[in-house]
């Protein structure tokens, strides 16, 4: 299979952030997780700085530690340094959860964690659990969402069934850093549900304490998001779970993309539609003149966007309804899917994009660097707005056009109040955000 490698497939990219790093991104979206780094001292990630820029909440790197193993204990088998990390560690920081996220070596050795895992919650009294991932075929949001089936099936080990038919529980929200994005996210996932008579007491994830999570066998029906979509047929095996409680809903992003995403849960949790449709109905009433204020200053107007599928399909859904074009798609990382994922999650929703599109999979750095290059032939040319992460934003540089920083890492724009893009709040939120980056230029 090497035979097949160019130089393209080892360049760094988005991409580059293996499950190794979407581990400890997971871990770090508890509130009170230690994340024991399995790893030797070369192992160390460097990305972590990325986490420390992207949030400004809290200390990114206080909840991340290394086993340090060395060679001997690689070759052996030992654990025993691994062991006395975490027990010191977890007393030091009140740690409620200890996530043991394993490097390349140790994921290529197979050495089963299962008897440390249960010496280590003997010894510490907290909950530890060991993520098996694959390094060098995934990328973070794998590691993501492999975590996140993790600590939902511990739940169904650690307490007993009893359902409360008004609770649901959520799978597959990103949360990245302690910031009015990701927090008003949570908060507006659970104002829909409420709308409609459901309550989300426990949010995979959202960074509250891991006690919130052990309310998740109370729940009636588990919501996954395309975060978590890749760990549906997991999920469904967890046992003790009630039959039929696990459903797979879209993207809650722009006002269409909301109003399906309430449905879909009405029509899982055998909501009465009547009741769905006056939420929405009150929802939109209010939310559909707020949104003409923007597509009056958007209309015609193109876009660039960068991101991973979920989100991209969803901004792309908004910025649709405000009349806006796109004019190039990167579609970063793999794992969520690419462009013909964009293209049928899109379908879903009526809309189909326009021939001339200009499609970036899982691009490298000279493939977005070469989208700023001089002259009107280029792919950005008559472009309003680029809309990705701060590695695209560095990459195109001065290219002239307007760019907004949306997704991880976002270096350059941080929240201090509610700033959530899912949901009919984060619809407008989102929209007012593109709305004042194009309107800056002028």
């Amino acid at each position: 299979m090497y035979e097949d490698l160019t130089l393209d497939d080892l360049v760094i990219r988005s991409s580059s952030h293996t499950p190794f790093f979407g581990v400890y991104l997971a871990a770090h979206a508890v509130a009170d997780a230690l994340c024991m780094c399995h790893a030797s001292v070369g192992c160390k990630v460097k990305t972590q700085q990325h986490l420390s820029a992207h949030d400004f909440g809290t200390e990114a790197h206080n909840r991340m530690r290394y086993s340090q193993f060395i060679d001997e204990d690689l070759i052996q088998g030992s654990t025993e340094q691994l062991e006395s990390e975490i027990i010191a560690f977890a007393r030091r920081l009140g740690s409620q959860l200890v996530v043991i996220d394993s490097s390349t070596p140790v994921s290529l050795q197979a050495q089963p964690l299962g008897p440390v895992v249960e010496r280590l919650r003997q010894k510490t009294g907290v909950d530890v659990l060991a993520i098996a991932t694959r390094n060098y075929q995934d990328d973070l949001y794998a590691g993501y969402a492999a975590t996140v089936a993790a600590i939902f099936r511990r739940q169904y080990e650690r307490f007993e069934v009893h359902v409360q038919p008004d609770q649901v529980s959520v799978l597959g929200v990103p949360f990245d850093r302690f910031e009015g994005d990701c927090q008003g996210n949570v908060a507006e996932v659970r104002r829909l549900l409420a709308g409609i008579g459901l309550r989300a007491t426990s949010v995979y994830l959202a960074g509250e304490p891991y006690a919130r999570l052990s309310h998740t066998t109370q729940a009636r029906g588990h919501l996954v998001l395309p975060w978590a979509h890749g760990q549906l047929r997991e999920l469904q095996k967890t046992p003790g779970l009630p039959a039929g409680s696990v459903h797979k809903v879209a993207v809650p992003m722009g006002f269409a993309g909301t109003q399906r995403w309430i449905k879909q849960v009405a029509d899982a949790m055998q909501i009465p539609q009547a009741r769905a449709d006056a939420f929405v109905a009150a929802e939109l009433q209010t939310a559909k003149p707020l949104a003409e204020l923007a597509r009056r200053v958007l209309r015609g107007q193109r876009f660039a966007a960068f991101a991973e599928a979920p989100r991209l399909v969803g901004l792309i859904l908004l910025l649709s309804e405000l009349n806006m074009t796109p004019t190039v798609l990167g579609v970063t990382h793999f794992r969520l899917g690419g462009q013909r994922e964009v293209e049928a999650m899109l379908a879903e929703h009526g809309v189909t994009l326009p021939k001339d599109v200009e499609w970036l999979i899982d691009p490298t750095p000279q493939q977005v660097r070469g989208l700023a290059g001089e002259g009107s032939g280029t792919s950005l040319h008559g472009t309003s707005i680029a809309i990705g992460t701060t590695i695209e934003r560095e990459l195109l540089g001065d290219c002239g056009v307007p760019f907004l920083e949306f997704g991880f890492p976002s270096e350059q724009r941080h929240f201090l109040q509610p700033a959530p893009w899912m949901g009919f709040h984060g619809a407008l939120r989102l929209a007012e955000q593109v709305m004042q980056t194009v309107t800056r230029r002028r």
